[in-house]
């Protein structure tokens, strides 16, 4: 049979080799793609695996080095026990070497992480830095000696900053961040990288490359995040001030499960320049940096010394506002808001008890406190899900492309990459009917991205709405901060947060009205609390989870956050002074 198409004829025979040659060559192209997406998968695999093997050898030369060039046993102790402000005191007047202080949180951090992982590398310029410090004559600047740990996100030169993916390793850093450069010139001397998640998206606390991070005070849980490794280094002892990020919670929910202080400033007020962020187009709700610190007073030395000319200078972005000692010094009375519920999720005793206690001491030192009613928190956190995944969250799934996805986020990374519609759809109505929360379904919804710019910018008003509400609440019972839960629960089961993921709105709440918010060891679960959790309400799938998974926490610690309106970081330092000053009164009494 012959086919004949205008100037030339075409037999079956020529239309079947063509069939089989187009066939061969589809087949081809198909092989050969899916042999490519294994090789890179491969290269992937091994190029993990180096750097994990690379990390683990520079922790383990650095406690090589230690054990011959370390401190005794009791020199190391009476460093390591000294609060911040005797630390400082002590390296200003001489009477202690940044060398020796050097060492012996060298030695502790080396020590701790061998059983809860926290610390990814030691930066070895470090014990340069000290010996220059011991040699330096005149002046000493306020954190002359002091050793800091630092998150992996943060760029430090010559070293990789990954956020817990491979795509990034390899890709060392030609120069420090902003607020690497303002430690180094005020006198810090940056020792220890620490853990974080994959892709530093969750409150988890592992990631392929450097594995998972444990709870200092409990190792078969997990230290929150996704500044995980910095509120392990620091509970565990092994840091006396570190540095993470924060962007929902990163900071506060590792401090609240570690028993450590922290502050997470309002965006703009400390620069980010040169911090690893995943999604940097998120502006409407970016991240904040921040420190942790074992006390307060590491908290306000460490704000102290970065508002300065020099990191001003360094990031003109951020408004050269310095330090203010006479808010951080006020003894005014003030109106203070409080409550233990988000308004859809409750927290559990232990963390109600927090709030209570602390309200108590607030109201002993003359403050009024006030009940406050958090106003639409499901608008608030539908509202982080838009503006921090407005993209459809295509920014970190195509970061992940090829890499090996970690346990901890897979079944995220499944609901926003890999799901089709139907299913994000189904698991919300899930939610909403037999899990009896709506909420989950409104983050589902949000999390698949913004479709059009006129979609996004009705996101930007509703958003500029939320923070007006809220100041206006905030005006309208004339309250100057806020105390609340540090977050819903003590430290849980590790891997087991995504089953709990609804109490994040305890803490990207301040996030979404770019608050600063400062959290706080203020007690420690008890038997009595365990057996109110008896009584705990359980009307949602998530508070269900929480009330199982938070049983076997007596001793672990609580914090509560201390809020105020953007910019009155001194006001939230100076409420948690306060605050601490009186438990630490109450626990010499007792």
């Amino acid at each position: 049979m012959k086919f004949k198409f205008s100037s030339f004829e075409v037999d079956d025979g020529m239309l079947h080799s063509a069939a089989v040659i187009t066939a061969a060559t589809f087949s081809c192209l198909m092989s050969g793609f899916v042999l490519q997406n294994i090789w890179r998968k491969y290269i992937v695999r091994q190029r993990i695996k180096r750097r994990r093997e690379e990390s683990k050898l520079s922790i383990q030369k650095m406690g090589d080095y230690l054990m011959q060039h370390g401190l005794s046993v009791d020199k190391r102790n009476i460093i390591l026990d000294m609060p911040m402000a005797e630390l400082q005191r002590k390296l200003q007047n001489g009477s202690l070497k940044a060398l020796d202080v050097l060492r012996a949180y060298q030695s502790k951090a080396i020590e701790v992480t061998k059983d809860l992982n926290c610390v990814v590398e030691p930066i070895w310029e470090a014990e340069e830095q000290a010996i220059a410090c011991d040699f330096m004559t005149g002046k000493k600047s306020p954190l002359h000696g002091i050793p800091v740990s630092l998150k992996e996100n943060y760029h430090v030169q010559g070293y990789d900053s990954t956020g817990g993916m491979a795509k990034f390793i390899d890709c060392p850093q030609p120069d420090d961040n902003v607020i690497v450069k303002t430690l180094k010139e005020q006198g810090a001397i940056p020792f220890m990288r620490t853990n974080l998640p994959q892709t530093m998206m969750v409150y988890e606390s592992s990631n392929p490359i450097y594995g998972e991070t444990r709870n200092p005070h409990d190792p078969k849980r997990g230290p929150g995040g996704s500044s995980s490794g910095e509120g392990c280094l620091i509970g565990a002892g092994g840091s006396v001030l570190g540095f993470g990020t924060d962007i929902g919670g990163s900071l506060r929910i590792p401090a609240h499960m570690c028993g450590v202080c922290c502050l997470k400033p309002t965006v703009g007020r400390i620069s980010t320049e040169g911090t690893h962020e995943v999604h940097k187009g998120a502006t409407l709700v970016p991240g904040a940096t921040g420190p942790l610190s074992r006390d307060v007073d590491g908290l306000v030395l460490a704000m102290k010394s970065l508002l300065v000319s020099h990191m001003f200078e360094l990031d003109r972005s951020v408004p050269p506002i310095p330090f203010r000692p006479e808010i951080y010094e006020d003894h005014r009375p003030l109106r203070i808001g409080y409550f233990h519920d988000i308004g859809y999720m409750p927290s559990v005793p232990a963390c109600e008890r927090g709030v209570r206690e602390v309200r108590e001491i607030l109201e002993k030192n003359g403050h009024t406190l006030i009940e406050f009613k958090v106003p639409r928190v499901d608008k608030a956190l539908e509202l982080f899900a838009q503006c921090v995944f407005g993209d459809g969250c295509k920014t970190f799934t195509d970061a992940l492309k090829y890499d090996v996805v970690d346990p901890s986020f897979k079944l995220t990374y499944f609901l926003i990459h890999q799901a089709p519609e139907w299913l994000k759809r189904v698991a919300g109505f899930f939610y909403r009917t037999v899990g009896h929360d709506p909420i989950p379904k409104k983050v589902l919804v949000a999390a698949a991205g913004i479709k059009s710019v006129s979609k996004w910018w009705g996101v930007v008003e509703d958003l500029q709405a939320y923070r007006k509400k809220f100041e206006m609440e905030m005006r309208a019972n004339k309250l100057d901060a806020i105390i609340s839960p540090g977050f819903a629960y003590a430290a849980i089961p590790l891997g087991k947060a995504f089953l709990t993921v609804g109490a994040v709105a305890y803490t990207n709440l301040y996030n979404v009205i770019n608050y600063p918010a400062g959290s706080l060891p203020v007690t420690k679960v008890t038997e009595e609390d365990e057996k109110l959790l008896e009584n705990y309400p359980t009307k949602t799938l998530y508070a269900k989870n929480i009330k199982k998974l938070s049983k076997g926490s007596v001793g672990l610690p609580i914090n509560v956050q201390f809020v105020a309106p953007p910019y009155q970081e001194e006001l939230v330092l100076r409420l948690m002074k306060e605050v601490e000053t009186s438990i630490k009164l109450g626990e010499r009494h007792s």
